[in-house]
């Protein structure tokens, strides 16, 4: 390791280590030589020690802010269910993992690909508490999503077209109706367990809107999204659905008027 690696690397550690804190107000000449820090550095670093605890507090409270921000109603009902839980599982996730990602905003899905597994698998966490976090960070993703600098070329939507849809539509898929949680961060009621697919979309005045699709109308436009054409997409999902085709061309044709109004479909793909 040359010498700038192991600096970085004791300040990374510094930084995001739950015991490091400790060993840095102790003994911090000690900690930096027992991570191979350069002589030299060692002397600049403990020209102005305070300044390792600051970055340590900047680093700490940015990436719990983060988390805060996006995972609200998860944290409050994770520590709520088992005290303390989520804080504890964020400082392990900084310890033992660390962000991999340059932008804070990346760090909650990070967390959450370390977490998930664990919560799923400890019987302590509630069962509905994953589909939550991934519902939350689902409407930042929504929310952030980029608008289209132009608007594409656009046709007549036509069976043989595919369909062209606003830039912030997702397809979400839970096994808890999370969706109809209550909005307060202290809420105390539980989700209904079924399995729900949801359309994610921005409306015109930039808010985060949900729509609960019927089975069919999610497998038709999970292959609508993925760019198949109209006509395709509604054959091959009726097929799998072991639905009739033509008798649901008519409810299919009030959800794509309904996805016009709304906004989120703009028309079909020349």
């Amino acid at each position: 390791m040359s010498p700038d690696e192991a600096l970085q690397r004791a300040m990374a550690d510094a930084c995001s280590g739950v015991r490091a804190g400790e060993e840095v107000a102790l003994d911090l000449r000690g900690y930096l030589q027992a991570r191979g820090v350069a002589a030299d550095d060692i002397e600049a670093v403990l020209a102005s020690p305070r300044r390792l605890a600051v970055y340590r507090s900047l680093v700490r409270n940015g990436l719990s802010d983060v988390l805060l921000r996006m995972l609200p109603r998860t944290r409050s009902r994770l520590n709520e269910a088992q005290s303390g839980r989520f804080d504890a599982d964020l400082a392990a996730f900084v310890e033992e993992v660390g962000p991999r990602t340059h932008y804070l905003r990346d760090v909650p899905s990070e967390f959450f690909a370390w977490a998930e597994p664990r919560w799923r698998s400890d019987g302590r966490v509630p069962a509905w508490l994953p589909d939550l976090a991934a519902h939350e960070l689902a409407h930042f993703v929504v929310a952030s999503a980029q608008s289209a600098r132009r608007a594409p070329d656009l046709a007549e939507v036509a069976l043989d077209r595919p369909l062209a849809f606003v830039e912030s539509a997702r397809l979400l898929r839970y096994a808890w109706a999370v969706h109809e949680l209550a909005a307060s961060e202290q809420g105390a009621d539980e989700p209904a367990r079924r399995d729900v697919c949801l359309l994610a979309y921005r409306d015109e005045s930039h808010a985060v809107r949900w729509l609960e699709l019927t089975p069919l109308a999610a497998a038709i436009l999970g292959r609508l999204v993925a760019g198949e054409p109209l006509g395709a997409a509604v054959e091959r999902a009726c097929v799998e659905s072991a639905a009739d085709a033509r008798g649901a061309l008519g409810d299919i044709a009030k959800l794509l008027a309904d996805l016009g109004e709304r906004g989120v479909l703009l028309g079909a793909r020349g």
